[in-house]
């Protein structure tokens, strides 16, 4: 079903969800990173372990910054205002399920789309900026390069690419096949960002 979506609307759909884990709260955000888990367990296993695996400090260091130095009621009597809170435990718990969902979100859309698809998505979004002036096509090449170079680094690394010595990796071409959006994915797309202004100012 993802595959006959504009990848356009594959990205505002992606981007919504993140606002939605974003502004949930209590059962509601739980059962977002519980449902989030379970998919990426499912269909994006190796990637979602791999940026997770990436961000473990990140999530260490929000855990004790929100556990240690939030006010509150002491969860260890003995260590007093030293110590950790409850208020802070529930603090980091809730953080750590939304910033744990948005690592499981981003393996999922890299591991149902590929790079020249993304581009794609984001060369349409970014059309109205063509207008004035903006260089979308520059842009998009530029944003496929580096995807290319991050999945196939060049001889020599990054240093090659400081040097300018990096040359494309074998076989690939730069090239992005742009797609007219149908009604039916503007329409969508207008949902999905009605839905966000909704859920940002109530």
């Amino acid at each position: 079903m993802l595959n006959s979506l504009h990848p356009a609307t594959r990205l505002v759909g992606w981007i919504a969800l993140i606002v939605f884990v974003q502004l949930a709260r209590g059962p509601l955000l739980w059962g977002f990173g519980l449902v989030f888990v379970a998919l990426g367990l499912s269909f994006a296993r190796q990637r979602g372990l791999r940026l997770i695996r990436r961000a473990r400090f990140l999530m260490i260091v929000l855990v004790v910054l929100f556990t240690f130095f939030t006010p509150g009621e002491a969860l260890v009597s003995a260590l007093g205002q030293l110590g950790p809170t409850h208020e802070g435990l529930a603090l980091a718990a809730s953080h750590g399920v939304r910033l744990l969902s948005v690592l499981i979100l981003v393996a999922l859309l890299l591991e149902t789309t590929d790079e020249r698809t993304l581009v794609s998505g984001l060369m349409s979004l970014a059309a109205p900026l063509g207008v004035f002036g903006f260089p979308v096509e520059r842009l998009a090449l530029r944003l496929l390069l580096v995807m290319a170079y991050v999945e196939r680094p060049p001889e020599g690394g990054w240093k090659a690419l400081l040097d300018g010595r990096a040359d494309l990796p074998p076989g690939q071409g730069l090239w992005v096949r742009r797609q007219p959006l149908a009604m039916s994915d503007r329409f969508v797309i207008g949902a999905l960002l009605a839905l966000m202004a909704w859920g940002a100012i109530r």
